[in-house]
């Protein structure tokens, strides 16, 4: 269309524009930069044009050519959302709060579905200690752009500030699951995990539970977790218990088990625990056996938790009852590396394998 436009008036300037932009996109941006120059050579006083020529200069890594051109182009009366967000993360990174919030605020209003207005607008909501409204803007940005790491990142810690931490837990499996093994998130996985288990009692009861579990005493890990349950009723984490000690031992009402797993999965699709259960359940060789369908829940219950060795020991065994061997053992040395309780099974398994671990 651009160049439809260009051949019927070779001074468009909108049709000039929007060609550079398309080149910049295929990663031609040196052609875009190009034409833009020439573009403004012909007449300076094209505010979007010189916007975008900033913009530009900024993925080229040039950062003060890019400000001064924005700055330039923003006087003019610019409406390029990208160059108005550059400006107020200069500002912010000044310290000057007042005239972030108006560069945002002139992003947001000239493109909506720009990521970066709203990540700034938090910013600087979370800069005024305005958690609840820095949390909203950083959703919207991660709505808008879930690619966008950094967004992300900041939805969750200021979650976390606010002491949101189911919130936090939740949007770090959904980060994960468009970055899959990032490290900032897997930080942020470990850091929060490591809280739980600090602070929680039950969370802190459940590990002796698995660990009778995993070494064949399961009439001891029921004895633990009755005794758990009696001292902390009511707890939803419980059914994910009773539901791995049922895939192992066949106790149990297992179509119950069933049936409220995927209750839970189907809330809250972040609930990793739970698919992972549900997973290891629907494996258990029985009427209510499906083993392809409960290797899916594992494989999402894996990616979704950040690969947590719990959900890969389960993935584990799934690969191999299906007779993916090679899956099976590339999967088992990744989660052997580590020093938890699974990856000591899965060290074992290996062996029985015959593959070095």
């Amino acid at each position: 269309m651009a160049r439809h436009l260009l051949e019927a008036d070779p001074g468009d300037g909108a049709a000039h524009v929007a060609y550079a932009r398309i080149s910049a996109a295929r990663g031609l941006v040196d052609d875009g930069v190009l034409r833009l120059e020439r573009l403004l050579a012909q007449n300076p006083r094209q505010p979007d044009a010189l916007a975008w020529l900033a913009v530009f200069w900024r993925t080229k890594g040039d950062r003060e050519r890019a400000l001064l051109l924005a700055r330039r182009a923003a006087s003019m009366g610019s409406r390029v959302a990208q160059a108005d967000a550059m400006l107020g993360d200069d500002a912010l990174d000044r310290g000057d709060v007042v005239e972030a919030s108006t560069h945002y605020e002139r992003s947001i209003q000239h493109g909506p579905k720009h990521a970066r207005g709203w990540l700034g607008r938090g910013r600087v909501w979370w800069k005024k200690d305005e958690l609840a409204d820095a949390e909203e803007a950083f959703a919207k940005a991660v709505e808008l752009d879930p690619r966008d790491l950094e967004s992300w990142l900041a939805l969750i810690d200021v979650e976390i500030e606010g002491g949101a931490d189911e919130a936090a837990d939740d949007n770090i499996a959904l980060a994960l699951k468009q970055h899959a093994g990032r490290a900032e998130l897997l930080q942020r996985k470990a850091a929060q995990a490591q809280k739980k288990i600090q602070n929680d009692p039950v969370e802190q009861g459940l590990g002796p539970v698995r660990a009778a579990l995993y070494e064949g005493n399961s009439d001891r890990a029921l004895q633990l977790l009755d005794a758990l349950v009696g001292q902390y009723p009511d707890d939803a984490r419980y059914l994910v218990v009773e539901a791995e000690i049922a895939a192992v031992t066949g106790a149990g009402d297992i179509p119950f088990l069933v049936n409220e797993l995927t209750r839970v999965c189907r809330e809250r699709s972040t609930a990793w625990e739970a698919r992972a259960a549900l997973g290891r359940l629907m494996m258990r060789p029985g009427p209510l056996q499906n083993l392809r369908t409960g290797v899916a829940h594992c494989e999402e219950a894996w990616r979704t938790s950040g690969e947590h060795a719990r959900a890969g020991l389960f993935l584990f065994e799934g690969y191999a009852m299906l007779g993916k061997r090679p899956f099976a053992v590339a999967l088992g040395k990744r989660i052997a590396t580590g020093d938890s309780i699974e990856a000591g099974l899965v060290r074992g398994l290996l062996k029985e394998f015959g593959e070095s671990v």
